[in-house]
């Protein structure tokens, strides 16, 4: 993912605690084919965030639970709004409370890796987060604010369509400039790779 990263002026910070200090390299393994379980490493290979949920249909907002890993604490939940024609996504934290809205781009309904995301900062400020698509086939993605490019998310791995796969389903690269909220870049990372296991692409 040869993307130029640059940091965000002033920070987007959705979660305290979580603004990275300098460019970090993340990896977003998807465990198994319904999208029910989820890891994410540091450069060392070490767990920095997991994600529970259950298997898509039981669920119509088929909720996923994102805990910092070091910690086992819950962060947030990342699901669909209920029977919502825009097929949105919200983000809630631990108490309920809605911090953020991702839906597709709307003149590019068939393109389901376009998102506009609209987060609450611990500012108190809304602020417009966009991730659109690099290739045709989307393998790439740019995540931007203010025409500030924030993060890179590439899938490197694909194993769903072999024989017998016994790793995971699919592996993402996530890249992340400074002064970067983590836990907004992966919540986009979980958006991208759930459109990548529904609607395969």
């Amino acid at each position: 993912m040869d993307i130029s990263l640059q940091s965000p002026t002033p920070p987007v910070e959705i979660l305290s605690g979580y603004v990275s200090e300098d460019e970090k390299t993340l990896a977003l393994h998807c465990h198994d084919d319904t999208f029910k379980a989820a890891t994410v490493f540091n450069a060392e290979g070490n767990p920095v965030f997991r994600v529970e949920g259950t298997s898509f249909g039981k669920s119509w907002s088929w909720r996923r639970k994102v805990f910092d890993a070091a910690y086992d604490r819950h962060l947030f939940d990342f699901r669909h709004e209920n029977f919502d024609f825009k097929n949105r996504w919200v983000l809630e934290d631990n108490t309920g409370r809605k911090f953020g809205s991702f839906v597709h781009k709307s003149q590019l309904t068939t393109n389901h890796s376009a998102i506009d995301a609209t987060v609450r900062t611990t500012a108190g400020e809304d602020v417009l987060v966009t991730m659109r698509p690099r290739d045709a086939a989307a393998l790439t993605v740019a995540v931007t604010v203010n025409d500030t490019t924030i993060a890179a998310i590439g899938k490197v791995a694909d194993n769903r369509n072999t024989l017998s796969h016994k790793g995971d389903s699919t592996v993402w690269s996530i890249r992340v400039a400074a002064a970067t909220d983590l836990t907004l870049i992966v919540a986009l990372a979980l958006c991208r790779a759930e459109m990548g296991h529904v609607w395969n692409q």
